[in-house]
């Protein structure tokens, strides 16, 4: 298949594109005010949509400016972030930014060398950076290397991960491209703005990388994407004239790619977060609370999706409404007691000597369902800190309060129950509700509380089958526990959101304030 190379070249545009997150053009705004030389180095067919925060921000950053660099990302708050450690690269840094006005995220790949090779290894250093950072002009605004450059290292990326099975694949024609079609849709791009004799120009002869070499595969490329014979020779002699530049023999390199794609897919299956990266600054456990119709599992699921764009989030619901086996069957014996006691009593009288003995085996099935509901918020809960120690982001979908206050009204937010759940405390019943309140007192509160508070006339229009006075007194209790939060010992980092406004004010309010404690 021909490139189609006889189009009008689309011409250089020197301002951002309209959506261009404003917090991102600032920032390259400022590198170019302290003369920061730098460029995006590859992909720039999608540079719009990089800056746009659709997809990721390659910059190449000359490496005696790379402590400027950093300061320049710290003073307009951008954090860094650690990868897994098998998707960590040697001249690679990963950055996460945030836009205070729309709430969008944007990420940065700083290099400050070009270490190229397979998706998971990087194994050849390619020493060109200097002649990308003296060939820069401008693309939307943003500095980019001369077509010739980067077409020419684009050729050096696909060959160096082309694979044995592309081989197969491109020689009996079958399945998908060995070249993907996204490096196929950047050497179109870059072919338009540029000619293959003017990349292999750009390659002197004796220099890194052979130019009859990147000329034979452009050549190859555009008269047949799929010649596997051919582009096999062509890595087989790239390899060999790149073998100095290993970081590390071609056998450990084979080793490191076949443990780090198991791995991924090990992770992926367990959870699909594990293959993203924790902010550097540690993990971080953040609290939802507030009365009903406050819109806590909504904000929770929406900061839990914006988080995990680029970061290891897990969230844990901390509510009765996701029971364990144990709690649904408790739950199911209390009702299967409470007909027996009912249809006893209309039939001998309640306190009859027949109905009072299934009456006490039914409050105290009812005691062990909010027993067994509290062991599985501390189950939650400590998982949830080992993903916190760990460096995960946690976020608690509700979360008990009873360390901060045992007032009764308090306890309507996730506290303990038997006490005021069951009609008549007796000797069993009285003792399982000193082990619940024992077991919510071992809850420790986040360092991060986010009330979301909400007046009881707009809960009680979101949840219209709710008793008026139960919604009052859980709006009231949720300002109450903001207050005591703030003072508690250890302190407590209370982020109070006005939840009455529409959910794109709320969540943006609720994204600002995550943002400053991560």
């Amino acid at each position: 298949m021909a490139i189609d190379t006889q189009q009008t070249p689309v011409d250089e545009v020197s301002a951002y594109p309209a959506e261009t997150i404003r917090a991102l053009a600032e920032l390259m705004d400022e590198l170019e005010r302290q003369r920061i030389r730098y460029c995006s180095w590859k992909s720039n067919e999608h540079l719009s949509e990089a800056l746009a925060g659709r997809t990721d921000v390659d910059l190449l950053v000359d490496a005696g400016q790379l402590e400027r660099f950093r300061q320049i990302l710290e003073d307009h708050g951008v954090k860094p972030l650690t990868p897994p450690p098998r998707q960590a690269f040697p001249g690679m840094e990963h950055y996460l930014g945030f836009d205070r006005a729309s709430g969008r995220l944007f990420h940065l790949h700083v290099h400050d060398r070009l270490v190229l090779g397979d998706r998971y290894v990087k194994n050849h250093r390619i020493p060109m950076e200097r002649a990308f950072l003296e060939s820069r002009r401008r693309l939307d605004d943003v500095p980019i290397p001369s077509p010739e450059l980067e077409l020419g290292v684009l050729s050096v990326r696909a060959l160096l991960k082309y694979r044995a099975r592309d081989v197969v694949k491109d020689v009996l024609k079958i399945r998908s491209p060995g070249i993907p079609d996204s490096i196929r849709d950047e050497i179109v791009w870059l072919s338009l703005r540029t000619s293959t004799s003017d990349v292999a120009n750009a390659f002197r002869p004796g220099g890194i990388v052979p130019p009859d070499l990147v000329h034979d595969f452009l050549d190859t490329y555009a008269r047949d994407p799929r010649s596997g014979f051919v582009f096999l020779r062509l890595r087989t002699r790239l390899r060999s004239t790149l073998r100095g530049l290993q970081r590390e023999s071609r056998v450990r390199g084979g080793i490191r790619y076949v443990g780090t794609t198991w791995d991924r897919r090990t992770r992926l299956r367990r959870q699909p977060a594990d293959v993203r990266m924790r902010p550097a600054a540690g993990g971080r456990a953040i609290a939802f609370v507030g009365a009903d119709g406050s819109g806590k599992s909504t904000v929770t699921r929406e900061l839990a999706e914006w988080l995990g764009w680029k970061l290891q989030v897990r969230t844990y619901y901390m509510g009765s409404k996701d029971p364990s086996a144990a709690s649904r069957w408790s739950y199911l014996a209390f009702r299967a007691l409470r007909r027996g006691h009912r249809d006893l009593g209309r039939r001998f009288g309640s306190s009859s000597v027949v109905a009072s003995p299934v009456r006490g085996a039914r409050d105290v099935m009812l005691a062990l369902h909010h027993l067994s509901i509290g062991l599985d918020r501390m189950r939650r809960f400590r998982d949830a800190r080992r993903d916190v120690d760990s460096g995960r982001v946690v976020l608690f979908d509700r979360f008990p309060l009873e360390t901060l206050s045992s007032h009764a009204d308090h306890r309507l937010l996730d506290g303990p129950q038997i006490a005021s759940s069951v009609p008549a405390l007796g000797p069993v019943t009285s003792r399982l509700a000193r082990v619940e309140e024992r077991m919510y007192r071992r809850f420790r509160l986040p360092r991060h509380l986010v009330v979301l508070e909400v007046s009881p006339d707009v809960s009680l229009a979101r949840k219209p089958d709710h008793r008026s006075e139960v919604l009052v007194a859980k709006s009231a209790a949720a300002s109450e526990l903001a207050t005591l939060a703030e003072t508690a010992r250890p302190p407590v980092d209370v982020i109070r959101v006005d939840a009455d406004r529409g959910l794109d004010t709320v969540l943006l309010d609720v994204k600002t304030g995550v943002w400053d404690v991560l």
